[in-house]
């Protein structure tokens, strides 16, 4: 193969799941990503991907080519975090998938002292609730225990949930919930139940919206724990109902053990749980 640099489309492709965001994560157009994919395509005689309602998914005959190519990568940006350490300690860019409110009510708030510890580290962040897959990030967290792929897991702890209140909030039934992606799992399961088996009447993408809606229409919603005690008035809409609680994994692929600025991020992402007074 002359074209090596073509994996790296073939790579940002199947983490990203479309053409337009492997682009953006490459820094050009998804006519270049596609150029590049048919010429790719050509010269191994295959479909590289084929087009689902979910995205586009790598074609089974590539799945050892994509593995390759993609423990290649992650070891390529091991030995260079690891060598760039020793010229400027810890410096480069991680990136974090994360559920919105885990971001909101636990991370964002120890930013100032994660950049006095490392100032050369710059952090992205990407939202992402249910999902298994790292995609574009260095590393993910995720409530659900992965069960594929090659990655590191690290338990973080418990996230507790309910369904909040204030005093004068109604007790009509109505209540904020999560849009339909996430009817199955257990906390909007658990929120119906203690709202009488009632469909929301409002549905937001994130539990962070669910606050904010929360707040502006005064409806009972189902919310983390951590956000709850920090609205005044807010309270368990029935003070007999258990907390729901998810757990959290951090997660990266396992050629990147030895990358040190991961371990950094993963190291502080780690203490936020472990310092957090009230998950």
């Amino acid at each position: 193969m002359k074209n090596w640099d073509d994996l790296r489309y073939l790579i940002a492709v199947h983490k990203t799941g479309s053409m337009s965001a492997a682009a953006r994560l490459l820094d050009t157009n998804p006519a270049t990503v596609s150029r590049r994919l048919a010429r790719l395509g050509e010269t191994l005689g295959c479909d590289l991907f084929i087009k689902t309602p979910d995205g586009w998914v790598a074609n089974a005959a590539i799945t050892d080519l994509i593995d390759s190519a993609t423990n290649f990568e992650a070891e390529i940006a091991t030995y260079l975090n690891a060598n760039r350490e020793a010229d400027t300690p810890s410096s480069g860019k991680v990136t974090v998938g994360c559920p919105p409110s885990i971001m909101s009510y636990l991370l964002y708030p120890e930013l100032r002292d994660f950049r006095k510890t490392w100032p050369g580290i710059s952090l992205v962040f990407n939202s992402q609730m249910f999902t298994e897959a790292l995609g574009e990030n260095d590393l993910i967290l995720v409530p659900v225990r992965p069960t594929q792929g090659r990655l590191v897991v690290r338990y973080l702890g418990k996230m507790r949930l309910n369904v909040y209140a204030y005093p004068d909030s109604p007790r009509d039934g109505k209540w904020i919930g999560l849009i339909k992606q996430h009817e199955m799992h257990q906390p909007m399961q658990k929120a119906r139940e203690i709202m009488g088996g009632r469909d929301p009447d409002f549905r937001v993408e994130t539990l962070a919206e669910v606050v904010t809606t929360v707040q502006s229409t005064r409806l009972p919603g189902l919310m983390p724990h951590i956000a709850a005690v920090r609205e005044p008035g807010l309270a368990r809409f029935d003070p007999e109902s258990r907390d729901i609680e998810s757990q959290l994994y951090l997660c990266f692929h396992e050629t990147r053990r030895r990358d040190p600025l991961l371990r950094a991020v993963a190291d502080w992402v780690a203490s936020c749980f472990t310092n957090a007074p009230a998950l």
